[in-house]
């Protein structure tokens, strides 16, 4: 271990036994969360009142929220008022715990850093203010870019921006406390349906298993959470008129009034019985339904062992009393179905092991042959056995006699560095299976290609591929697989488009057909690495982080997935 390691190592000892201790976290929890969320909105839409100085950046945004989830046990240490309304919930801050707050985040971003370091995926230096960290090579750089591709591919995401209808929100905005109806009906079923029709998102189990695994359907699911992202809309929309309002206020108390209005619709505090109720009606979902799904998604500070959160998953709602707390924006952002997943993972693991995990991989290799079959001549096989082990599967072209091996590897997608590990792991395995067949003599492979198609096949073609659900790990994992081709189902889509549209089909063209999309992707999405640093109790951290066009990515996953 070199000195700058140890020292950080050292440091990392400090950094835990010190955030334990913050005074923040001994304020009101409704405080310290709602500073968050505030700190959060800044970024998605820009610094409040001063929108032309603000900067944008989802991402950032997003960064702010899951931080958080690194220290969801800490939050327990809090106390549960919630004050009068925004305003004396802040009050609780005083100025000095801004420092607190950004060693909160700071020490959220040096988690997710530090299993990586000892990964061995930066090396560590010591500066006068802290530690720079550099990637060990510009190939590491690389396979890293690509695989952090793979996995905003796999993101569900909106084909299109969802309505936003200023005028209408307004208009409820200047009838606070009572809002018009005819506005707010129009408001959040066009919202609703918006994310019914526009949310695309790849299943990860069936339909049957998802129902056996949380006790409620997808199709349930799918509805609750429309309704309650279109509520969140709703509250994002009440906070820009108001804003609004604010903005071109004569008198002081109205601007006071409008200022307030804004804080409470960026960190709304609601009656739990409405969020479901009235979310419920909107969805069709029967009421005790969509109080599951909702406390699947709720942290409850007097049980926060059977919380679902952390690693980079923070549940969008808080559990105050009789009281929900949230962020519209986490409520729009963090519930995908893997996090439902990855939910169970970390509360029953017993469950996730006996149900979950047998049908991750199934439902994988259905998307594949999904994708596989609507191409005309193409034979499928799963699970084709041989003497030393099992192809997934195997996909034949008769006209180019062809064939494509596939050994899959689903698993819940990452939220960290540890279950990155987990997923570098199983490519490896995958690699070594497909050596395991390709070691063997072509007679040996035709004789396997035809016990599977069911007649004679003679000098195939093979090509070989690991078809994950997102991504394949770290540099170990792409260098592992080298001389295969690395699949997930956006990347299979693409890439068999571009080979039916060019004609004369051939799996022995897929290698090339997908290093060119990969390629593609990476000229408009990679704008490149950024030295950005952070801050965590007195030290500067140094490091690079990867720039990316989301706009390039989400025009092409729409182009695969059209």
């Amino acid at each position: 271990m070199s000195d700058a390691l140890q020292e950080l190592t050292e440091f990392e000892k400090h950094a835990d036994a010190a955030v334990v201790e913050l005074p923040v976290l001994r304020q009101p929890v409704r405080s310290l969360l709602s500073a968050i969320y505030l700190a959060a909105d800044s970024r998605y839409v820009g610094e409040r009142f001063k929108r032309k100085r603000g900067l944008i950046d989802d991402e950032a945004g997003t960064a702010i929220i899951t931080r958080m989830s690194h220290v969801i046990n800490l939050l327990e240490r809090g106390t549960r008022q919630i004050g009068a309304n925004i305003d004396d919930a802040l009050s609780a801050l005083d100025v000095s715990m801004k420092v607190d707050i950004e060693n909160l985040f700071g020490y959220g971003h040096f988690c997710e850093v530090m299993p990586l370091v000892r990964r061995g995926a930066f090396s560590v230096e010591s500066t006068a203010s802290g530690f720079r960290l550099h990637h060990p090579n510009r190939q590491f750089a690389t396979l890293e870019e690509n695989d952090v591709l793979l996995s905003e591919l796999a993101l569900p995401h909106d084909v299109r921006l969802p309505p936003h209808p200023i005028e209408a929100y307004k208009r409820m905005a200047k009838a606070l406390p009572i809002v018009p109806g005819d506005d707010l009906v129009h408001v959040l079923q066009a919202a609703y349906h918006h994310y019914l029709n526009n949310v695309l998102e790849l299943p990860l189990i069936s339909a049957e298993a998802f129902t056996e695994s949380f006790g409620f359907s997808r199709h349930d699911f799918i509805h609750q959470r429309a309704a309650l992202m279109a509520y969140a809309d709703y509250c994002l929309g009440i906070a820009d008129a108001a804003e609004f309002f604010a903005a071109s206020a004569v008198t002081s108390p109205r601007r006071q009034k409008y200022t307030q209005e804004v804080l409470e619709w960026i960190s709304p505090l609601l009656k739990r019985n409405h969020m479901i109720g009235f979310n419920a009606a909107l969805a069709g979902v029967d009421p005790d339904v969509a109080e599951q799904i909702v406390d699947t998604f709720t942290l409850d500070l007097d049980n926060l062992a059977h919380t679902g959160g952390g690693e980079g998953f923070f549940p969008p709602f808080l559990k105050l009393d009789d009281a929900l707390l949230f962020s519209p924006h986490a409520v729009k952002r963090m519930m995908p179905e893997r996090n439902l997943l990855y939910a169970l993972l970390r509360t029953n693991r017993a469950k996730f092991d006996e149900v979950v995990s047998h049908h991750l991989e199934p439902a994988l290799l259905a998307d594949a042959v999904q994708c596989l079959s609507a191409i005309p001549g193409v034979e499928i096989k799963q699970n084709a056995k041989w003497e030393r082990g099992e192809i997934d599967l195997l996909a034949y072209h008769e006209a180019s006699n062809s064939a494509l091996h596939v050994q899959a590897k689903a698993a819940v997608p990452p939220q960290g560095a540890r279950m990155v590990a987990q997923i570098e792991s199983r490519t490896l395995e995958g690699a070594k299976q497909i050596r395991r067949f390709l070691n063997l003599s072509g007679k040996e492979r035709d004789a396997i290609a035809s016990a599977a198609i069911g007649r004679k096949l003679d000098r195939v073609e093979w090509s070989s591929a690991i078809l994950v659900r997102t991504c394949l790990g770290t540099e170990k994992a792409w260098i592992g697989i080298s001389g295969y081709i690395p699949l997930n189902p956006v990347l299979l889509r693409v890439a068999l488009n571009k080979l039916v549209e060019q004609g004369d089909f051939s799996f022995v063209k897929l290698d090339g057909a997908v290093a060119e999309e990969l390629d593609a992707l990476r000229s408009t999405a990679i704008k490149g690495w950024s030295n950005k640093s952070f801050s965590l109790f007195g030290k500067t951290i140094d490091l690079p982080l990867l720039d990316l066009n989301y706009a390039a990515i989400a025009a092409f996953r729409n182009r695969a997935l059209a």
